[in-house]
């Protein structure tokens, strides 16, 4: 399909993959418009987060903030007698922990995204903040009970999405390496002594 399955059919750590997003920026986005064309990795919120990625949409009347969680590939979603395994809820746990922290810090969250929004020139009032949990692989989602558990999961958060890294390559095709989509205009910066700055992948 495309090289971001190729990777995590070797299952590697969740670094390797991070690496390998943070160089075709657009697959995160996809042909959202982005608030300065870039998607930022590892976004510290305060103390006591940091996200995988995140990007701002401005849209007529608000502006959402997109947070982006990945886990290592090979983690599993069910366990054998496929209920969620502690480490899915965790991670989905942690996307929820940084929608919760973004609405009672909207105050820090304006100023921490200031430099982005006057390089843009949006007009930013307030940040709506939502979630992306890449977790699994679509082979695991093999009967009935998971299935039915799996659409449940994926619908009963209007705030946050969740895709198997399978579903999310297929759904971002387009913007993966070999087809890298956009990826001339987007790019990818990470927050270094209070500055955003371009990071530069070897």
């Amino acid at each position: 399909m495309n090289d971001l399955i190729n990777l995590v059919d070797k299952e590697p750590l969740e670094q390797p993959v991070q690496e390998f997003l943070e160089k075709c920026p657009s697959a995160i986005c996809g042909t959202k418009y982005i608030m300065g064309n870039c998607v930022i990795s590892k976004l510290p919120l305060g103390n006591e987060y940091k996200t995988d990625f995140a990007y701002i949409n401005p849209q007529s009347g608000y502006t959402f903030l997109h947070l982006v969680e990945i886990e290592k590939p090979g983690k599993s979603i069910f366990t054998q007698s496929d209920e969620f395994t502690k480490e899915f809820n965790q991670a989905l746990q942690q996307v929820n922990d940084w929608i919760y922290w973004c609405s009672n810090n909207s105050g820090y969250l304006y100023n921490l995204l200031e430099p982005l929004r006057q390089r843009s020139g949006d007009s930013v009032g307030y940040y709506n903040a939502r979630g992306l949990l890449i977790y699994g692989r679509s082979s695991e989602i093999n009967n009935i009970r998971r299935k039915e558990r799996w659409a449940q999961k994926t619908t009963e958060n209007n705030f946050i999405e969740i895709r198997t890294y399978d579903g999310f390559a297929r759904e971002m095709n387009s913007f993966l390496p070999p087809n890298n989509l956009y990826n001339e205009v987007i790019d990818t910066y990470h927050y270094v002594q209070r500055e955003f700055k371009l990071k530069r992948n070897p």
